[in-house]
């Protein structure tokens, strides 16, 4: 029981880790503070450019990587159901990230550290999402279009490749807290007040 605790908070802390800060604080901007004053990788990306943004996603889907590789190393030593270990992880990442421990209980929005873990757990289910994301991008021109599509078909599409039932309930209380901190986007589309991906 002590391992899989350890495990879960070890995972939290990692998903804590904010990279939009840690990036951006040493240029003098804080993403907290300006923009669109969420901590992620597309308010780096219009307060910086393209190329700390990348950065800032790949550091925070790395994140909750990392945290699955070292589940991988303790699962064969914890006595419960591999997935439900695995699972737990993910969860625990992404939750970090969302309520980071080192901004006060704040944090992102999820979606990058959600791509990382689900990449890892069910990989065909997460890069239709993407393919999803990518679509609906293409065709709407709003990242947080993109990104609210892709996370609420996840769980539909973690069922339709067969994946573990563990996988599919994370995915779904993931995407239910993903679509939660996306409230302001939601009510900036309804506005028509959303900024356009190609304006970042």
């Amino acid at each position: 029981m002590f391992k899989l605790f350890f495990l879960f908070f070890l995972s939290y802390i990692l998903g804590s880790i904010p990279f939009a800060l840690l990036i951006a604080l040493p240029h003098g901007v804080d993403p907290r503070k300006e923009g669109s004053k969420n901590p992620g990788a597309t308010n780096v990306t219009r307060l910086l450019g393209k190329k700390w943004g990348i950065l800032t996603f790949i550091g925070d889907s790395s994140k909750g990587v990392l945290a699955l590789f070292i589940a991988y190393f303790f699962v064969n030593k914890i006595p419960y159901p591999k997935d439900l270990i695995l699972a737990g992880t993910a969860f625990f990442a992404v939750l970090g990230h969302l309520f980071s421990i080192f901004l006060k209980f704040k944090g992102g929005k999820g979606v990058a550290t959600t791509i990382g873990v689900f990449l890892i757990l069910t990989p065909k289910a997460m890069i239709l999402s993407l393919v999803i994301f990518f679509i609906a991008l293409f065709i709407f021109n709003y990242i947080s279009i993109g990104s609210l599509l892709a996370t609420a078909l996840l769980p539909l599409n973690i069922y339709f490749f067969g994946y573990s039932f563990e996988y599919f309930i994370c995915s779904l209380i993931l995407v239910i807290l993903i679509w939660v901190k996306h409230k302001d986007n939601i009510k900036r589309l309804v506005k028509g007040e959303e900024k356009s991906w190609r304006k970042v």
